[in-house]
């Protein structure tokens, strides 16, 4: 799969147009369209973007094209874990440690019930991103 397809795939399933991701990622949507269209390649700085805002590292993406299944690379996020990840990007460290320490002590209380964390989303078994 070449990146501009896989980059495409991504941006449909989170709903977004060409317009949004490309103000996402700080170019035009011709210029997208040109990208996921296979015209041309990102440069490396809007590589990194694209990975940025669908939450995954570039070289997940990269291997994404490769049809390499990377655990849950672009796992798509829902709106709430969207919405959940955009908090915790704005907090102090603080924050995060306090916050990490929170569900770190939630996943012990269900693992010491002997209950699946991963398994707990009925989605879970479906993670894995279609390339």
């Amino acid at each position: 799969m070449n990146i501009g397809k896989v980059i495409r795939e991504l941006r449909g399933k989170r709903g977004w147009t060409q317009d949004e991701l490309a103000f996402k990622i700080g170019t035009t949507p011709a210029n997208l369209s040109r990208i996921e269209s296979d015209k041309h390649g990102p440069s490396s700085d809007l590589l990194s973007s694209i990975a940025f805002v669908f939450g995954i590292k570039v070289y997940e993406l990269i291997a994404l094209t490769e049809g390499v299944q990377v655990g849950q690379v672009a796992g798509i996020y829902s709106a709430e874990e969207e919405a959940l990840l955009r908090c915790f990007r704005k907090m102090h460290q603080e924050e995060r440690a306090l916050f990490q320490a929170i569900g770190e002590s939630f996943c012990r209380v269900r693992r010491s019930r002997g209950e699946s964390i991963r398994n707990s989303d009925p989605d879970s078994q479906n993670s894995q991103p279609k390339t």
